[in-house]
């Protein structure tokens, strides 16, 4: 189960990395990069040594030179890599002048953490360039993956939701890669350099210095456990406080309406607070991890110093150079390896965050074009609906059973019935926002599974009950999906929906910005601007859901001429309760329980349909 556990989290971690593919060449130049830096880092931290050892040496070099035989060129080996450098640093440093090697190794030093330091920065800005494309590219793919889903995505998740994870757990994402990539590639060749130097300089003192290793390793691999859950618990709270300012922004005039500010005010604080209670968690764990490295390293520090001490004074194994050495080298190789240890904890919190994105990103695209898809433009002979049944996915129950129906080019087709009937979901099959269980939807003979689905979708214009405008002008608002369009067009949509005259009296005309979601027009001006909008597109299929609901009844007339007037070249399905709207119809649809229980003209249905006529009678009260 663990082992499996591993397997599963190693491959969503290479699944995030494998968004370095594209930057693989500035991959290249980082990691030269990193390798130059800990060439010069490991220099400037060797020649500390020398440096003590010249300044307070108590003989002068001279005098030991003279009295210590010639010393046989070292072996390069790790055992003997320590006396080998040792040999290469006395070659450039001149020992029999204090003064004149202080200057070398001054130089030396300078040089060695200027190099250090231009490598470390040139890396670290190619490696932000890489981070942040790659946090680009996975939003954007993100993004554009859920706008391509089917509606009944958008009722699985709810928008805070969706919002959450496009943001924080991309953002989430961002700090986790972040913080790992310069680790992962920079700080294991730091810590296996040095481990090498200390090896060479004493293997028994880096036994010592390493055996509480493993024991930190547990440690860490728990707390980075632990944190990986609470990561996940504040992704979700904050997905939880998104979802509360979206919906109560967005339904603000009914918070209003019935004094529910204080409610919602309290509700969202309850939700601020459980985020506030996950984060300090998350937060407490994470900041444990780098006192415990500390303590688990001065521990380490601890049992070298006092191993290492006597050894020197008792004058074994090692000189006080190499002592001195040792020591440098293992206070900085301490940082490096609490920087893996935090590496642990970024890695945790990026695949907790990475499973909640991937989790949307793998989500089929269930409604695309099938291969070889025909690229139908034109509506030229009629609609069919073939033995139709839906039912949404894993639904028991059947929203539509047995539909057949024949649509004529140039028909006007109003469907009509209660609540919950199945009118909106019957005409939402038309342009694919679901696919049908059963049966078939044919439009000039062709499945409309066999055509591309964008030549379907463009020749329908829809304008639905809920009105959305972008927070742009009245222009582009009705120009919505149109490229390149004539002013004189806009104008044109506008008169024919009605639209043209409170256009002209806004500040700006068309050139008016309508605020979020058209907030700055009524429901009725909304409601025009969407229809002139789908006039505009100039569609052979028209589909107006209760598209005159918000509109008084003289602006209703005026719409129903406007469609009358378009009704020569298009074909047009209108849901609609108001039954005035309706009764001019050359076909109505009755539809009850997802079943066609009868369809006519108004007056045919008026004499034989007695659900045609109980609705009739309950809106005239006849």
């Amino acid at each position: 189960m663990a082992k499996e556990k591993i397997r599963q989290d190693l491959k969503l971690y290479l699944r995030i990395l494998s968004y370095l593919r594209p930057y693989i060449a500035l991959m290249a130049l980082i990691l030269m990069l990193n390798f130059l830096y800990v060439i010069f880092n490991a220099l400037s931290i060797w020649m500390v040594a020398p440096f003590i050892s010249t300044l307070f040496e108590s003989k002068p070099a001279v005098e030991q030179q003279i009295k210590e035989p010639p010393k046989k060129p070292a072996k390069v080996s790790i055992i003997h890599l320590n006396e080998w450098l040792k040999q290469k640093t006395e070659k450039i440093i001149p020992k029999e002048n204090r003064v004149k090697a202080l200057k070398v190794m001054c130089i030396i030093i300078f040089l060695a953490f200027f190099l250090k330091n231009s490598f470390s920065f040139s890396e670290a800005f190619f490696v932000s360039y890489v981070e942040q494309k790659v946090i680009k590219d996975l939003r954007d793919q993100l993004y554009s993956h859920t706008l391509f889903q089917p509606l009944d995505f958008f009722q699985k998740y709810e928008t805070g939701n969706l919002i959450s994870r496009i943001t924080n757990d991309i953002s989430s994402l961002n700090v986790a890669v972040n913080r790992s990539f310069t680790k992962i590639i920079r700080d294991p060749v730091v810590v296996f350099i040095f481990l090498v130097m200390l090896i060479s300089i004493s293997w028994q003192l880096t036994l010592i210095a390493f055996i509480v290793v493993p024991v930190s390793g547990v440690l860490i691999q728990k707390i980075g456990q632990s944190l990986r859950r609470k990561s996940r618990r504040v992704q979700e709270r904050i997905a939880d406080v998104t979802t509360v300012i979206h919906e109560t922004i967005s339904g603000i005039k009914v918070v209003k309406a019935f004094n529910m500010e204080k409610y919602e005010s309290d509700q969202f604080k309850n939700q601020t607070l459980r985020h506030f209670r996950a984060v300090l968690r998350q937060v407490r764990l994470n900041r444990l991890s780098t006192p415990l490295s500390e303590t688990l390293g001065v521990g380490i520090m601890v049992s070298v110093l006092w191993f290492g001490g006597q050894l020197v004074l008792s004058g074994e194994l090692l000189t006080s150079e190499d002592f001195i050495r040792f020591i440098v080298i293992l206070f900085s190789i301490m940082e490096p390896i609490k920087s893996l240890g935090q590496l642990n904890n970024n890695v945790q919190i990026a695949l907790a965050s990475g499973k909640r994105v991937f989790e949307i990103l793998d989500s089929p695209i269930t409604i695309t074009d099938r291969p070889g898809a025909v690229s139908k433009n034109n509506f030229e002979k009629d609609i069919c609906f073939n033995d139709v049944s839906f039912r949404y996915d894993q639904a028991e129950n059947w929203v539509l059973r047995h539909i057949n129906l024949q649509i004529l080019k140039n028909q006007k087709i109003a469907i009509v019935g209660s609540s919950g009937a199945g009118k909106t979901t019957l005409v939402n099959l038309l342009p694919r926002f679901y696919e049908v269980t059963e049966g078939s939807i044919q439009i000039d003979g062709i499945d409309i599974r066999d055509q591309k689905l964008s030549n379907l979708r463009r020749m329908m214009g829809i304008v639905t009950q809920e009105i959305f405008l972008f927070n742009d002008t009245i222009a582009h608002n009705i120009a919505y999906g149109m490229k390149g369009y004539d002013q004189k067009k806009i104008v044109w949509a506008a008169k024919l929906a009605n639209a043209y005259d409170f256009i002209m009296q806004m500040p700006e005309g068309f050139n008016t910005v309508v605020g979020e979601r058209g907030t700055r027009l009524s429901g009725g001006q909304q409601q025009r601007i969407s229809i002139a909008r789908a006039i505009l597109k100039n569609p052979s299929i028209l589909i107006f859901d209760e598209a005159t609901s918000s509109l008084d009844s003289e602006a209703e007339h005026l719409i129903q001429e406007a469609m009358e007037n378009l009704m020569k070249n298009r074909t047009v399905l209108i849901i609609a309760h108001r039954l005035s709207s309706v009764i001019s119809s050359d076909k109505i649809i009755v539809l009850e329980n997802g079943n066609i229980q009868d369809m006519g003209s108004h007056h045919e249905l008026l004499k034989r349909s007695e659900r045609y006529k109980y609705l009739y009678k309950l809106q005239f009260a006849i």
